[in-house]
């Protein structure tokens, strides 16, 4: 998760910095450094998403799982590191590539419970 968690980072607001020139892809920068202070933190948000996505069960046991990723990420991220992890989710949520990746459904919850975090901690 750490490794995960630190690609997120680059979308920190000390991330993305890269000194080289841009590519033909717009989201595609190979060489971007992660914002290192957020990476616990971040880490941290996508235990609670990767939590509520391996939860089993029915829709009700699906709605206290993302109840109680919201519930952790309300109390144990700090409130002034909430948009910085917000936007790490985000980069990390528009970078997952379908099929290099993951399988289509499989990216779709992904980006489902990504969303959901980042929504919860605007």
């Amino acid at each position: 998760m750490q490794k995960v968690a630190k690609f997120a980072a680059r979308g920190g607001p000390d991330g993305s910095k890269n000194p080289r020139k841009g590519f033909g892809a717009e989201l595609a920068d190979p060489y971007a450094a992660p914002d290192e202070r957020l990476v616990p933190f971040v880490d941290l948000a996508l235990q609670s998403v990767c939590r509520a996505l391996l939860v089993e069960g029915r829709d009700k046991s699906h709605k206290a799982a993302l109840d109680e990723m919201k519930v952790t990420l309300a109390n144990d991220l700090p409130k002034d590191k909430a948009r910085d992890v917000s936007s790490a989710l985000a980069y990390l949520r528009d970078r997952v590539g379908v099929p290099r990746d993951l399988p289509l459904a499989s990216a779709r919850q992904l980006r489902a419970h990504l969303n959901a975090a980042i929504e919860s901690l605007w």
